[in-house]
């Protein structure tokens, strides 16, 4: 049965039974993007200081669209992503509200990687609505990409390494997504993939810390979403990530999903849990994947069972993805 690759809104995050929010870490000083949040909050509006922006919406999602902004020095253009935030609603208290934009830009602002969208400043409009100023990144989303359908392997594989690049990266600062999808990840001018929207990451260790912290709350988009985000009170939201890069992989190959929802319950992911827990062999639908290569790494990043699934190192460390070459595309998909 085919189940086609479509938008998907993200789960809202449940708030941790110990009462910390989600992200919330990121508050610590470990993150010092709440003392640069303080310094956009300035006089000069974002007008002036990010320029004018579109009222066509090139971006949309379940908090906030993403409008294009165009600052002109003298003869040079620069252009600006600018996520414009939902506003407050009603049984949410102001506190909270500003807390929540801050923890994700807190998040974001320190990230400086490659793979990974620049975010430059968090401001309040004209009308004072919350706005986080990032990169803009002309590509689109990979989820138009694998819509069109002309992916080949060398594309495949070149995303798919600059996405476990990227996530490696979040990692290794502490910081786990938990929304890889499609849709939150982006490709520039040079075709590069940029994973965006830290809305519902998580940081698992702080910079002093060498305990690694389990999350809490079922967050992301269900069909990326790993098992045992439904099934255990905690995760290690590391491996969450890996799960959810090995189904985008299959998304871009096969333009479609290996099953609804990672549950028991469903029609195809029920099966492949139950030959994978009985069988050493490749269970299907991994077992159409080509090349025969990559087969054993993509098994091993979707393991049911978390206790055996491959770390981002590990995945990183296998043969078969250490001879991807990157390769951008020729063309930046409009």
């Amino acid at each position: 049965m085919r189940i086609k690759v479509q938008r998907k809104t993200s789960v809202t995050s449940r708030r941790s039974d110990d009462g910390r929010s989600d992200g919330e870490g990121a508050n610590k000083s470990q993150y010092g993007g709440s003392e640069r949040s303080r310094g956009g909050q300035s006089n000069a509006s974002l007008t002036k200081k990010y320029g004018v922006c579109d009222k066509v919406i090139v971006g949309k999602g379940a908090t906030a669209v993403v409008r294009l902004a165009h600052k002109w020095d003298r003869s040079t253009e620069k252009l600006y992503a600018v996520k414009e935030f939902r506003k407050r609603r009603k049984n949410e208290t102001e506190k909270e509200y500003v807390k929540k934009l801050t923890s994700e830009f807190c998040i974001s602002s320190t990230l400086h990687h490659h793979n990974v969208v620049e975010t430059v400043d968090l401001v309040q409009d004209e009308q004072q609505h919350w706005c986080e100023v990032m990169e803009y990144c002309p590509g689109g989303d990979l989820y138009a990409v694998i819509k069109k359908g002309d992916l080949g392997p060398a594309e495949i594989n070149s995303y798919f390494k600059q996405i476990l690049s990227g996530v490696a990266y979040l990692h290794s600062m502490g910081v786990a997504h938990r929304d890889i999808k499609p849709e939150n990840l982006l490709l520039d001018a040079k075709g590069h993939v940029k994973i965006t929207d830290f809305g519902v990451s998580d940081v698992f260790r702080m910079c002093w810390e060498r305990t690694t912290h389990l999350s809490k709350g079922l967050c992301g988009s269900e069909p990326y979403i790993a098992p045992e985000q439904f099934e255990q009170k905690e995760y290690d939201a590391r491996l969450v990530d890996v799960w959810a890069v090995a189904i985008v992989f299959y998304c871009c190959t096969f333009g479609e999903l290996p099953w609804r929802v990672a549950k028991r319950d469903d029609m195809s992911f029920g099966p492949y849990q139950q030959i994978y827990r009985t069988s050493s062999s490749t269970p299907p639908p991994l077992s159409n994947i080509v090349p025969r290569e990559c087969r054993s790494v993509i098994r091993r990043m979707l393991n049911p069972d978390p206790k055996g699934r491959a770390t981002i190192d590990e995945v990183l460390a296998d043969a078969w993805v250490q001879d991807i070459p990157i390769i951008p595309p020729l063309a930046i998909p409009h």
